[in-house]
């Protein structure tokens, strides 16, 4: 099985949530590479990638404010079948892991975990830089 979700795999919220589950898996192995070394990035690239993660992160929790007020869907009527077609727009917005606002609240937690991981292979490579800039000063104190 490939680690990329292509869109149309699988529609509506059960597509968002497979599309979840990459990014999650992908922020995970990023998260390794840099817990294990493998990767340190350039400060200024790194966080000015974090700064467009953050950013989308606010847009993305908008938006998920927005879908928790289609939890009460008003002026459909008194009729059982429009009570019910509310109901329905209630569940869409919140139900546990697969309303939208969940999803979206998913993705936002999501975009704030990659922009924390950039700062921190960000904080890495200032580490290392350091590290090697002292330990030239000593070999050319020897």
């Amino acid at each position: 099985m490939s680690d990329r979700f292509v869109p149309g795999d699988v529609a509506g919220f059960a597509g968002a949530g497979a599309a979840l589950g990459v990014i999650s898996q992908q922020n995970d192995q990023l998260a390794q590479q840099i817990s294990a070394g493998r990767l340190k990035m350039n400060p200024d690239a790194a966080n000015k990638a974090a700064d467009v993660y953050e950013r989308k992160a606010e847009e993305v929790d908008d938006l998920a404010q927005a879908a928790l007020k289609l939890v009460r869907v008003e002026g459909l009527g008194a009729y059982g079948s429009a009570q019910e077609l509310a109901a329905k727009f209630g569940r869409k917005a919140t139900n546990g892991s697969t309303g939208a606002a969940d999803l979206l609240g998913k993705l936002r937690d999501e975009l704030i975990r990659k922009a924390d991981l950039y700062r921190q292979a960000a904080r890495d490579y200032v580490a290392a830089d350091e590290q090697i800039g002292q330990d030239l000063q000593r070999g050319s104190q020897a």
